[in-house]
This record gives structure tokens, sequence and C-alpha cells, in this order.
């Protein structure tokens, strides 16, 4: 190939790209304007109300087997092989993915006594799913954010020591998580990748953990949407 074709093939290509990264772009503008605003300031610990996700879990008698508490302690589970899952202990649950509790909830897990549940719907599980995350904590929050915007979590009334505490991110390659003094700054990556991964879903979950040794002490769940503010 001469040097002339050379130019016009890098050429094509870099065109390409311009109108891949427009394209993304501009469906990422549009979403703007949808969605609304949201706040960009929140303190630990803030009080948990009953969640959609906590009425869900009682009204379909999850506790019969997993217990009030979410310990594997109900009062149908000593008689039950194998035992129901523990959602408040650490070492078993943060290796879970929100998929697999997913699936575990809707298709039932065959050979065990948990049943199917097909009549819930995403939304239904998405609640159900960040109540059973809360159970590992001794204080949850839940933040929503747009894409360009950062977040500020103040922990100055929790009586928490950002350096005594791991901070686990669920998802490093969508945000970032510095810690200055007792605040948190949160924001996410602004790359071209990031915002791809962004536009398959209106709302993109995911969980900041401070964890204390193997004890969970907070749980911060992200909810990422493509909005620009």
């Amino acid at each position: 190939m001469d040097f002339k074709n050379k130019l016009l093939l890098l050429g094509r290509t870099l065109n390409l790209k311009i109108l891949f990264t427009l394209f993304f772009s501009l469906l990422f503008i549009s979403e703007a304007f949808a969605v609304k605003s949201y706040k960009g300031y929140s303190k630990l610990p803030e009080p948990m109300a009953t969640s959609k996700g906590e009425s869900i879990y009682k009204e379909s008698d999850c506790s019969m087997c997993h217990g009030e508490l979410g310990d594997g302690e109900g009062f149908l589970a000593a008689g039950l092989q194998p035992k129901p899952r523990d959602f408040t202990d650490f070492m078993q649950m943060n290796t879970v993915p929100d998929m697999a509790i997913i699936n575990a909830i809707r298709d039932g897990l065959p050979g065990t006594s948990m049943p199917a549940h097909p009549d819930f719907n995403d939304e239904q599980l998405e609640e159900l799913i960040l109540y059973l995350r809360s159970l590992l904590a001794e204080t949850y929050l839940t933040l929503n954010v747009c894409l360009s915007k950062s977040h500020i979590v103040d922990t100055g009334d929790s009586g928490l020591d950002l350096d005594d505490f791991r901070i686990i991110v669920d998802n490093p390659e969508l945000i970032d998580v510095e810690r200055d003094g007792k605040l948190l700054n949160i924001s996410t990556k602004l790359k071209l990748e990031t915002i791809k991964t962004l536009m398959k879903k209106r709302v993109t979950r995911t969980h900041i953990k401070l964890v204390e040794k193997d004890n969970m002490v907070s749980i911060i769940s992200v909810r990422v949407h493509r909005c620009l503010r």
C-alpha cells in the first residue's frame, strides 16, 4: 500500500472514531434533558425508612426461612437442608454478585427449598436486592447521581474514622472514591468506555462498602443516572 492510500485509510478510521464519539455524545446529551437533578451532598448515618424491598421481603414470606433479620434463622430453617442463606454474613455475601441473587429469586434454586418468583418485575427485584444488601451493614445510604456530577458523603456524625476502614468499590472502572478527612468524594469516570457502559441502562447501580476487618460497617448504594448536571 502506497503512502497516499495509507493516509486515506487513516482518515477513514479517524472519521469513524469521531462519528462514533459524536453519536454517543448526542445520545448522552439527549438523556440529560430528560432526567432531573440530584443533590450532591449526603450525611452518614441517615435514618433508614421502611423500603419497598423490605415490604416485598416480608409480604413474600422470605422471613419464614431467612429470618426477620435476614440471618437465615427463620422458624422453618431448622428443618431445611441446605440451610437458607444468611444475608448478614459478610464473608458469604461479599462474593455473591447481584445477578446471582436475582436469578435465585426469579428462578429458584434446584436442590434447595428456595422457590421461584417469576412474578417479580425488574423494579421489585432491584428494590429487594437493595434491601438484602442493607442487611449487611450498620448504616446504609442510597445516592442518586448524574454521570457528570460528583457527590460528597459526610461521615462526621457517624463516629467513623475513615482511616480505619477499607473502602471497597464494586465497579472501580465506573466510579472513583477519595477520602478527604471525614468526607468521601464520589465521582464517575468520564471516559468513552464508561459512557458506553452507562448508556446501556437508564440507571446503573453499584456499591461502595466501608469494611473494618470482616465487618461491613456501611454500604453506600450509588445509582448513576444518564444525565448531565
